[in-house]
């Protein structure tokens, strides 16, 4: 177990940071930075809260190698470039708050209440409170549990107070770290055991291939899963709060290079660990965790646990204000009553979300397969086919979600993802009961 008055200070830091000077003066501000997000924080902000499951990356490259740099990066730079370039501008010009809400002016209340539901689910910040209670686990050995509830109750304080202004200015500090962080642990691994050839020549077999020893249909499943990009509510709040598309465009560029950067740190220390540990010795530890127990010096130590720390609650107090919103605004009335309780009942949805699964990627996997089944065509249609109608817009949004659910119950019949017999029905639903 690992304690340290600097994680303890990291904590003060944010919780300070988060809650003193964060009043806002009206909703738009407390909401959407009254729509004059700027690059720099716009880059801070998608960078951090994009990594928010960056155990799980370890343990999938040390399991499977660099495969990981495929599945969760070169699919989603291209799938954030599009978005980029060819969606984000056209939403920023929109004015139209969020994804239900887009749904709900040209489809009506069902349609929008539908899609917040899905979007709601997606965003959760179950899986990233997963990953927060087994750092918060490992460094205070408190329970899972207890870890998980510390996680809810601290973002959403500062929330509370501050909305979307708390949430920057934390990011701001977390992107720092991060960084910090795996470029710590990088230099003392390539100190003691050397550069790539070390890589090369203690790996497990086919770990450097490219596509590793996993299936080209579940790799192809992943490069569609990356499209939820188009559809990724947080995402979409940030494209909105910016203050003009040229900020957009111009910080995702410059986020996708950052995402580069970021992802040859933590891949290249999860193929070292896959180098140096033994799957008999690391047991259920996580690669990253190991590696920072076994080689870093105390403080050097404390210093990589709150890289992850701030990687993980970045994403974790965004999606819990995303989610909240969508609650509030789009599954609700504006003026619900519920708008000053949505935070807690989204951290009881991700409470029982993150207690009732054992792996993070199975979280994305399986929500973001059937969301994108259900709303991904048709929010395509919605942003390039404008004048487009979807003549049965319940029932195209209905039936592929149904469709990943029996996929899913079933076990994958015929070795098939979820996601392709979702998309294909979305598609033919779409495509044959529309008119201009």
């Amino acid at each position: 177990m690992t304690t340290s008055k600097l994680i303890y200070t990291y904590f003060i830091l944010i919780f300070i940071v988060g809650v003193v000077n964060s009043k806002t003066n009206n909703r738009s501000e407390y909401f959407y930075l009254s729509r004059k997000l700027t690059i720099p924080s716009f880059v801070a902000t998608i960078v951090t809260t994009w990594y928010g499951g960056i155990l799980e990356i370890g343990r999938f490259t040390y399991i499977n190698g660099f495969v990981t740099w495929l599945i969760f990066g070169l699919f989603y730079y291209i799938a954030a470039l599009i978005f980029a370039f060819k969606i984000g501008p056209k939403l920023n010009q929109s004015n139209i708050k969020s994804i239900p809400e887009f749904f709900g002016l040209k489809y009506g209340i069902i349609p929008k209440k539908i899609s917040a539901f899905i979007l709601i689910l997606v965003s959760s910040p179950a899986p990233y409170l997963m990953i927060f209670s087994v750092l918060i686990t490992q460094i205070f050995g408190i329970s899972s549990i207890q870890s998980i509830i510390f996680g809810i109750f601290f973002s959403i304080f500062y929330i509370y107070f501050g909305g979307m202004k708390s949430i920057i200015r934390t990011d701001i500090i977390q992107f720092i770290f991060m960084y910090l962080g795996f470029f710590v642990l990088l230099f003392f691994l390539i100190f003691k055991f050397g550069g790539y050839e070390f890589i090369l020549n203690n790996s497990p077999p086919n770990h450097l291939k490219l596509t590793g020893n996993l299936k080209i249909g579940y790799i192809l499943s992943w490069s569609l899963i990356s499209l939820i990009t188009f559809i990724d509510p947080s995402i979409y709040h940030r494209t909105y709060s910016s203050k003009d598309k040229e900020t957009v465009k111009n910080g995702f560029i410059i986020s996708v290079i950052l995402w580069f950067i970021f992802d040859f740190l933590t891949i290249s220390v999860g193929l070292y660990a896959s180098a140096i540990i033994p799957s008999s010795l690391l047991g259920d530890t996580n690669p990253y965790i190991f590696l920072a127990e076994e080689y870093l010096p105390y403080f050097l130590k404390s210093l990589f646990y709150i890289g992850l720390l701030s990687i993980v609650m970045s994403t974790i107090d965004s999606f819990f204000f995303v989610s909240s919103i969508m609650l509030s605004n789009d599954l609700f009335n504006e003026n619900s009553k519920i708008n000053r309780y949505s935070l807690l009942i989204i951290g009881i949805v991700s409470f029982i979300i993150a207690t009732n699964f054992n792996h993070v990627v199975d979280v994305w996997y399986i929500f973001g397969s059937l969301a994108a089944s259900s709303l991904l065509i048709p929010f395509l249609l919605l942003i390039f086919k404008p004048n487009r109608i979807i003549k049965y817009p319940i029932f195209s949004m209905i039936l592929p979600l149904i469709t990943g659910l029996i996929w899913f119950y079933f076990e994958y019949p015929f070795g098939i993802d979820i996601m392709y017999p979702g998309l294909l029905i979305s598609g033919i639903l779409c495509m044959n009961n529309n008119e201009e």
